[in-house]
């Protein structure tokens, strides 16, 4: 269940954002915004909020000197975040096909289309955001009629369901946030695929293989630098000729992962662009 309250936290820094949200979401954050110049997320209350805030200040620093860093905080009732993340959030039309509702909208698929009924709550993951539209886009063109996928930091659930609903037999969602896992498992029922979808809260980190491998794709819409360490464990987690979708990258990063993913055994085959933010499509060699 949800918390009654969650902690907003914001913070102003010169620095580049895609510095300070890997920092944030290790905190616990559920996603990152830019709003009015600083960077805000919300995490669940925390058990002693004077010694997190702490940890936070003092990992926060760690990347900036502190005259060039302020961080604040207040509480967000739930009742009031709810309506907050509900506005601005319409249905969106991603391919000739796949069509996205936020769950309080009325839709019906038309002939020929594929809706899925999502309710973002606070996970990551919604038609909104570039990336997440990137590899609904990829998925669309990739996924094969009964297909094994995994999702790596799978948040609402989102991409999860585009692949079951477009024909994976079984696919596994992981996520390591507990309140995510909650929200995915709400819109796996939501939209019918709770009986071929698995969410697994768990950290993926290392080399070795996915649990429940080896997987024919794996689509991981996370940071550059939370993608990169784990190229080798999803080679190890693809059948031959595989695939993978990478995503959450700055189009400035784009030639580091692509050097990333060839030296580690990955053929690049197509590339999705929009807003700043590039995802890549790749298959094992």
């Amino acid at each position: 269940m949800s918390p009654e309250r969650w902690l907003e936290l914001t913070v102003h820094s010169s620095l580049e954002p895609e510095l300070i949200s890997p920092v944030l979401l290790e905190l616990g954050g559920s996603a990152v915004e830019e709003r009015d110049g600083a960077l805000v997320t919300y995490l669940p209350p925390p058990l002693e909020l004077d010694s997190f805030l702490a940890e936070a200040r003092g990992r926060l620093q760690g990347l900036v000197p502190s005259q060039d860093l302020e961080l604040s905080w207040r509480w967000q009732p739930q009742k009031d975040w709810e309506t907050f993340w509900r506005r601005g959030l319409g249905i969106r039309r991603i391919t000739s096909r796949l069509v996205v509702s936020p769950s309080w909208e009325e839709a019906e698929a038309g002939e020929g289309e594929i809706l899925i009924h999502l309710d973002p709550g606070m996970a990551f993951g919604t038609a909104e955001h570039a990336t997440t539209r990137g590899c609904l886009r990829i998925l669309d063109e990739t996924i094969t009629r009964g297909s094994r996928v995994a999702d790596v930091g799978s948040g609402s659930g989102i991409l999860s369901i585009a692949a079951a609903l477009l024909g994976a037999k079984e696919v596994l969602a992981i996520e390591m946030d507990g309140t995510s896992c909650e929200t995915a498992l709400e819109n796996l029922s939501d939209n019918g695929v709770g009986d071929r979808v698995t969410v697994l809260q768990a950290t993926v980190e290392g080399e070795e293989a996915l649990p429940k491998a080896p997987f024919d794709g794996i689509v991981a819409n996370l940071q550059s630098h939370l993608l990169l360490p784990l190229l080798s464990a999803f080679r190890r987690s693809l059948r031959p000729e595989g695939w993978l979708v990478l995503s959450g990258i700055l189009v400035e990063e784009k030639e580091l992962v692509l050097s990333s993913a060839s030296g580690k055994g990955f053929l690049f085959l197509s590339e999705d662009e929009e807003e700043g933010w590039w995802t890549g499509h790749f298959r094992a060699s």
